[in-house]
Order: structure tokens, then C-alpha cells, then sequence
């Protein structure tokens, strides 16, 4: 486990502690996180954050950043979805060019 992810677990805890996050968003969010650094570092999307509500509670809706600053509104599991399909699709075009 790299440091990184490490301190975004503590975090991610801190905030279950504090009531900001619901415990059953913590391990759905820890695999956007990754994919969604691996997205970036890819250059497939240029950013992307959760919402929170008024009160700063993590709600159900991530935001990404995609090319020429269009942004998509997904829940969690699309959040996820999507980013694992880019990926692939990513990936299956870099071995189409090999």
C-alpha cells in the first residue's frame, strides 16, 4: 500500500469519525481514488472531486473533470463504472497500437 493511499484511508477515517462520511462510501471511494489517479495520469480526465452537502457531508455524487472543462455528475457506482471503462478502453487501444 503506498503512502499516499495510507494517508487518504486515515482521512477517509477521520472523516467517518467525524461524521462527514458514511462508513459504507469509505471502500468505493479508495477504488475512485486509484482509478481515478490512474485516469488523470493517463491523461483520460483532467480532475475529480466528491460533493458534499451544505452541511460538508460527503453526499453520494462525484464530479470529473473531462477535456475542455465539461463536467460529469455521477453517484458513486457510476463514478466507479465509468472510470473503470475508460480505463479499459485505454488500455485495449494502447495494445491495438502495439
Amino acid at each position: 500500500m503506498s503512502e499516499a493511499n495510507t494517508e487518504y484511508q486515515a482521512l477517509l477515517d477521520e472523516m467517518i469519525r467525524t461524521g462527514k462520511l458514511k462508513p459504507e462510501y469509505k471502500e468505493i471511494l479508495l477504488e475512485i481514488g486509484e482509478m481515478g489517479n490512474k485516469a488523470c495520469n493517463l491523461g483520460l480526465i483532467d480532475g475529480l472531486s466528491w460533493r458534499e452537502d451544505a452541511n460538508n457531508v460527503i453526499i453520494d455524487q462525484y464530479e470529473i473533470l473531462i477535456q475542455h472543462n465539461n463536467f460529469l455528475y455521477l453517484t458513486f457506482a457510476e463514478t466507479r463504472d465509468y472510470l473503470k471503462n475508460l480505463i479499459a478502453g485505454a488500455e485495449i487501444e494502447q495494445l491495438e497500437k502495439v
